[in-house]
């Protein structure tokens, strides 16, 4: 999946409550966009070749932990009205 840590966090959560492997791929470099174009299909397929090759090894961004505590504080902190 790719942008595991904002459009598709949910969808990468609820895949790993049901106990499916969800690799978190980066998007192509702008120089291979550049010249293959920007189509989903395109992108689809990128993503599937870095994550079969073992190019994509990261793990989702989970919605708890350390990182979560300051994400949270910090999202009250600019959601407070003055």
């Amino acid at each position: 999946m790719e942008c595991t840590g904002s459009y598709a966090a949910g969808l990468a959560r609820y895949l790993a409550t049901q106990q499916v492997a969800v690799v978190e791929v980066n998007q192509p470099d702008r120089s291979t966009r550049r010249r293959r174009g920007k189509t989903d299909a395109v992108d689809a397929e990128a993503a599937a070749r870095a994550a079969l090759s073992g190019i994509a090894q990261a793990l989702p961004k989970s919605d708890d932990g350390q990182v979560e505590a300051p994400r949270m504080l910090r999202l009250a902190k600019n959601s407070a009205v003055y």
